[in-house]
């Protein structure tokens, strides 16, 4: 008996089910039957067709900053009401909703405005529409959309970018259509964040458009999308480096100039912004505003260059001296005492070593120069004789040679005074000879206090200007890099749910 029950329970669920499948086909043929789908469903052609439009923001794929693209994912909701597909629910069976085709029923011509796929209806997936019994009619489509967005650059790359997404219809005028916003504010519930992009806010803002053709309003529906770049990639990958190129850079004015890569080491500094440069230029679109990180790339440049120039200066001040030029006393007093001494280098030690070696050392009155001692022709040292006692010898050495010249000497007195005239010239010729090589020895001390000095001039010039350029270049990463800060950060910033 319970099987009985059981079968017949079953045969009237089937009986059921293809009742109200026959029903909704009865249903569909009703309401397709005199249906046109391309008349306007309005009840008065004098009023216009009121269609509430929404967008989804499911995701943001791709920003294109040189070709100016903005694509997204985007779910597209449109409501409006069909007088023609309304029927009684009681008449069949209690069905109050039904899908049907989108190309069976009329469509509002809704479209992207500024798009920029040329395959723009290939990228969009139409669904089936939502009919309810009283008319409404809800249109549920997914696409990929392209669409223009003017991307301001100047403060790459910590810029912040406003994209906009016009719809409206192509068509229709204001007279003829409504436009009406589901929410005041773009819907993300379903948004999935962008590696590169923060999503700021999603604005819905409605406007009454007029052409020059018509008269009529054209309202349209534009969504503006906010967004804010996440700096962190460009930070470790094209300002860091900056930032070390820059302090590589400085260190040109520390490499000595004996050293012999000054030169070298500036010059690679430069090939390297150089090469950092070209990067930034394949990344960013060719407009007349200069990015931010442009302009600090610019200017890092400008210092690299002038660091390699200058140390091509200083390498000729190291070297002036070579030539046996001496340091005028003005940059003498100026740069070894005073600048040397406000940029704490200290000379002082050789300066005292050289004063007690010239102390050290007798003056020749005759050549200017110093000498240690004066010898004899048998190697002992002589005493500076007193004019006095030149004066004497010079008469004695006379009468001797009058005496000999008139034979009236004695046998011993040819000896002594030979033996005088031989001492006496070769004491001639010995004192020629130190005062040539007391000349000598003078050129070569002036030649090497000229180098010294030079080479001191060029060390303290290193110095003011590494000085110079640390301040020059904190002062101007401060300029272009602080006001940054506030847009340094890591992470995405939730947005409330659409109400």
């Amino acid at each position: 008996m319970s099987l009985r029950k059981l079968a017949v329970i079953l045969v009237i669920l089937c009986i059921r089910d293809s009742l109200c499948c026959d029903e909704e086909y009865r249903l569909v043929r009703h309401l397709m039957q005199k249906y046109d789908a391309s008349v306007r469903p309005v009840e008065n052609s004098s009023h216009p067709l009121l269609v509430t439009f929404g967008v989804s923001l499911h995701h943001i794929i791709d920003v294109e900053e040189k070709d100016q693209l903005l694509t997204t994912n985007c779910w597209i909701t449109q409501i409006w009401t069909d007088f023609h597909l309304r029927w009684n629910t009681s008449d069949f069976d209690g069905i109050s909703v039904i899908r049907i085709p989108y190309e069976r029923v009329w469509r509002p011509d809704i479209i992207l405005y500024n798009n920029a796929d040329p395959n723009y209806r290939s990228a969009v997936i139409n669904t089936n529409v939502i009919v309810k019994y009283t008319g409404e009619v809800t249109w549920l489509s997914h696409g990929i959309y392209v669409s223009v967005c003017d991307i301001n650059v100047e403060q790459f790359p910590f810029d912040v970018q406003l994209c906009t997404m016009k719809w409206a219809s192509w068509t229709y005028d204001g007279f003829q259509l409504d436009l009406k916003k589901q929410f005041d504010e773009g819907d993300t519930t379903n948004y999935q964040t962008n590696g590169e992009f923060d999503l700021v806010s999603f604005e819905a803002i409605r406007h009454d458009q007029y052409y020059s053709c018509c008269v009529e309003p054209y309202p349209d529906i534009t969504y503006v999308i906010k967004l804010r770049r996440r700096p962190m990639f460009y930070v470790f990958n094209l300002i860091l480096p900056c930032l070390l190129i820059n302090g590589i850079a400085l260190l040109v004015f520390y490499v000595p100039s004996e050293s012999g890569e000054k030169v070298t080491l500036g010059i690679s500094a430069l090939l390297s912004m150089t090469v950092f440069l070209m990067t930034i230029r394949d990344t960013l679109p060719p407009t007349e505003k200069t990015p931010l990180i442009s302009l600090y790339y610019g200017v890092s440049t400008c210092l690299v260059s002038f660091s390699a120039s200058l140390s091509v200066v200083t390498l000729n001040i190291s070297y002036r001296g070579v030539r046996g030029q001496p340091v005028p006393a003005v940059v003498r007093d100026v740069v070894l005492h005073r600048l040397a001494r406000l940029l704490f280098i200290n000379f002082d030690i050789d300066a005292k070593g050289e004063s007690r070696a010239q102390s050290s050392v007798p003056v020749n009155p005759r050549t200017g120069s110093r000498l240690k001692a004066e010898v004899r022709c048998d190697g002992v040292p002589l005493t500076p004789a007193s004019p006095r006692f030149v004066r004497h010898n010079q008469n004695h050495l006379a009468g001797a040679a009058a005496t000999v010249g008139g034979a009236s000497t004695t046998s011993s007195e040819p000896v002594c005074v030979a033996s005088c005239a031989r001492c006496v010239c070769c004491g001639c010729t010995l004192r020629e000879a130190a005062a040539r090589h007391e000349q000598r020895v003078a050129a070569n001390e002036r030649l090497e206090r000229a180098n010294l000095e030079w080479k001191q001039v060029a060390v303290v010039a290193d110095r003011a200007l590494l000085a110079v350029f640390v301040l020059v270049t904190t002062i101007a990463t401060a300029a272009i890099l602080l006001p940054q800060l506030n847009n340094l950060h890591v992470g995405n910033t939730p947005l409330k749910p659409p109400i």
